[in-house]
């Protein structure tokens, strides 16, 4: 399930990157357990090209969280702070960059309607 959020934070990586890379400026390894490929790594530093890779780098920041609730997380359809406090999602590292994390899932959704 979750593999096809990193495939769509994958493809919308070209065109958003960028602008991510200043709003966010940091690295993210995700471990998604029970995931088919739980490892996944997000680089969004100031410096050097943004890009989603699969396999465990060091990154500023590690997300742990089950595939499901992933799914859910990036969605929108669990609030992350409620999901940090219940045990739901393990963060190490930079916090700040958790804080950040919404606007990593928001490309993967792709451009809504103003209407």
């Amino acid at each position: 399930m979750s593999a096809q959020i990193f495939a769509a934070l994958g493809a919308a990586l070209p065109a958003a990157g960028a602008k991510l890379q200043q709003s966010v400026g940091g690295t993210i390894a995700f471990n998604v357990t029970g995931a088919a490929e739980p490892e996944w790594f997000l680089d969004l530093s100031k410096s050097g090209t943004p890009s989603l890779t699969k396999g465990k780098k060091k990154a500023d920041l590690t997300v742990t969280i089950s595939d499901k609730d992933f799914v859910k997380l990036a969605m929108g359809k669990m609030n992350p702070q409620q999901a940090f406090m219940k045990g739901v999602v393990k963060v190490k590292g930079k916090i700040a960059l958790a804080m950040k994390l919404q606007k990593v899932f928001d490309i993967a959704k792709g451009p809504r309607s103003k209407l």
